[in-house]
This record gives structure tokens, sequence and C-alpha cells, in this order.
């Protein structure tokens, strides 16, 4: 496996355990995400991190990686089963999903949705 699918399954481990700090300290600093719940882009380590935290006080998310997929020098297509609860455990959705994601500096920079979500 490359070094961006290993850095990967570990930003989607620490995601799934709720380690935010660990999720964190495997983006770039200038890293920008896509805000699903209110639209726009998120920018900065510290930024990304609090959007996360966010989500995690109204629920419960949990993201597989299917099978990844490396299209270009420095950017991976990953496939991923992706589940949400709310905090009493209720699912909310449970969808597929297509994200694109590019590394700098042996971090994650960017992750676009492509598909699903």
């Amino acid at each position: 496996m490359s070094r961006e699918h290993d850095l990967l399954v570990q930003a989607y481990d620490a995601f799934n355990a709720r380690d935010l700090s660990a999720l964190a300290d495997l983006f770039h600093p200038l890293v920008e995400w896509p805000d699903i719940l209110e639209g726009g882009v998120i920018t900065g380590r510290p930024a990304v991190q609090a959007y996360f935290g966010r989500q995690l006080e109204v629920m419960i998310p949990d993201a597989r990686i299917i099978r990844t997929r490396l299209v270009a020098p420095g950017r991976l297509e990953v496939d991923l089963q992706y589940a949400v609860h709310s905090l009493e455990g209720r699912l909310w959705s449970d969808t597929a999903a297509t994200l694109a994601y590019d590394f700098q500096d042996d971090l994650i920079i960017r992750m676009t949705v492509l598909s699903g979500l």
C-alpha cells in the first residue's frame, strides 16, 4: 500500500475512535475541508478539528474504507461506507460515498466529495 493509503487508514481509525487530536495531526496546517453541515470550505488545522468536534456533539458518525485508488501523484480516491447515528443510537443515514484526498508534505491537505454524503 502507498503512504497516502496508510495515512487515510490512520485518519479513519482516529475519526471512528473520536480521537480528534490524532486526526488533526494528520492534516496539513493549511488543510481545506468541505463543510458538509453548513456549506462552504473550512481552512486550517484548528478550524477543521473544531468542525469535527461540532459534529461529534450532535451525531455519531462511522466511516469505513472500502477501496482506495491512486488517480494522480498525491491524490487518492476513496470509496467508503458512511453511517450516521443519533446520540441515542438511532440510524439517521447509511450511504456509500466517493471522496478524493490530496496530500502535501505527507499530510492531508484537501478532501473533496465526489459522490454521496
